[in-house]
């Protein structure tokens, strides 16, 4: 399946408000800071768009190849940091505004507090401070990303350096004046791996103070900029509402499935995070399965619009890429195992391209296999269902207690978000029964 077209990182794109009350991203003012070398703004003047079917929010580019942290292969976990600049710190004109430095922490205490804000330089005590938090926070819930605040900011002039542990984020946060509470208008722009610096537009006290949702105009813009941070480009929709879409929308909170299936395309699923579950060591644990139960995993992904609490998403994200689960049986009986991709279909495009169905469902060639106590010795496998097909392990006689590990992979290099069945039922004559109830869920969750 094509992906997007590659491109430079770096790439500045710009959050604009539109008379009404949406607000909408551009990208065809791209700008760079002054310290970035000629090479790079040339690049910038070949920016392309996504193409194919692949969610326009994919990048080609392999998100943070490099962070504060050390390298990471592409489509693996990432450690990330975050910082606040301090009011003064020297900032980009990547949207042609005038040459000013950052005044954000003004900004937002003026908002919040009516003037100074408690804890001096120490930002966490800011009422604020949680607001943009949570933003990355949830960034880090819904995949392989482990997110944390540094600190200390050294003072760089935003966008010229990258993360360092103990003196700056791997993305900073600043503002100052950009163009006015005017409409259109720019809110805020950012800039893609490895350098993902944030400016956020400080004349904007009305839209981003408002209060409504727990200020849910200040904490999706910050979202969405993180989104580009992160790797994520515009992406455009006439039936569904998306976190990376050219518009500030009110109505979603956060990513949306499109922007969560993009960035388990780049980072991983959540049991990815610090080594994640690639090997039997390592298998995600799920305890004891008794008679007449189930384990359910992955049933936040059959929807196009996500809710801000839903963290039950799994994914194969490339072929070299294995999920093991470990699950104890304390008893005889008969196991099931329903592997089903899942997602759902929607319209989408590049911001101002063109827009095609896209089947979330068949993105990756899935396969099943169920091991014994050591994860060694192969006791059944499903492998033969193709793309976008549900895989089983059906009617498999448990003859006492024990552990057993289920690992599952893709024959692609492409995200596919799936979800686990795993029953255990007392007798053969039970396994229609199980089964039918699995089918239908699958059907229902696709339809």
């Amino acid at each position: 399946m094509p992906y997007a077209t590659i491109r430079a990182f770096f790439l500045t794109l710009a959050l604009l408000v539109a008379v009404g009350p949406t607000a909408v991203l551009a990208c065809d003012q791209c700008g760079m800071p002054q310290t970035v070398s000629c090479v790079h703004q040339n690049i910038l003047d070949f920016f392309q768009t996504g193409e194919g079917d692949a969610p326009a929010a994919f990048v080609a580019g392999s998100g943070f190849t490099t962070t504060a942290s050390g390298s990471r292969p592409a489509g693996e976990s990432a450690t990330l940091t975050w910082s606040l600049v301090a009011d003064g710190t020297g900032m980009p004109t990547g949207q042609g505004e005038p040459n000013a430095p950052s005044n954000l922490i003004a900004f937002l205490d003026n908002i919040h507090h009516g003037g100074a804000g408690p804890g001096g330089n120490d930002y966490t005590q800011r009422a604020w401070f949680n607001l943009i938090k949570s933003g990355l926070d949830r960034w880090d819930a819904i995949s392989g990303l482990r997110v944390r605040y540094e600190p200390n900011d050294d003072g760089v002039n935003l966008g010229t350096l990258t993360g360092s542990l103990g003196r700056r984020g791997d993305i900073r946060i600043g503002g100052h004046y950009i163009d006015g509470n005017v409409r259109p208008s720019v809110l805020a722009y950012n800039y893609f791996p490895n350098n993902s610096d944030m400016v956020i537009d400080t004349s904007e006290v009305t839209l981003l103070g408002n209060a409504g949702g727990n200020y849910l105009r200040f904490r999706n813009t910050i979202m969405h900029e993180v989104g580009h941070g992160l790797g994520l480009d515009h992406t455009a929709s006439s039936d569904s509402r998306f976190l990376m879409e050219a518009n500030l929308d009110v109505n979603i909170d956060g990513p949306q499935f499109d922007e969560v299936l993009g960035v388990h395309h780049l980072y991983g699923d959540r049991f990815e995070e610090l080594g994640g579950n690639d090997t039997v060591g390592n298998a995600t644990n799920l305890g004891l399965l008794p008679k007449h139960q189930s384990f359910k995993l992955g049933e936040d992904a059959v929807d196009r619009t996500i809710a801000p609490t839903d963290i039950d998403f799994l994914s194969i994200n490339k072929s070299a890429d294995v999920d093991y689960f470990k699950f104890t049986v304390d008893k005889e009986g008969v196991l099931d195992i329903m592997l089903t991709p899942v997602g759902p279909s929607y319209m989408a495009g590049s911001h101002g391209g063109t827009q095609s169905l896209f089947n979330a469902s068949a993105l990756n060639d899935l396969t099943l296999f169920l091991y014994d106590s050591a994860g060694v010795n192969l006791l059944a496998s499903s492998i033969a269902g193709g793309l976008g097909v549900a895989e089983s392990i059906l009617d498999f006689n448990v003859a006492g207690a024990g552990n057993y590990f289920v690992r599952i992979g893709g024959a692609m290099n492409v995200a596919q978000m799936y979800q686990l069945d795993i029953a255990l039922i007392p007798e053969p004559a039970g396994v229609v029964l199980v089964l039918v109830g699995m089918a239908a869920v699958g059907l229902r969750r696709r339809a």
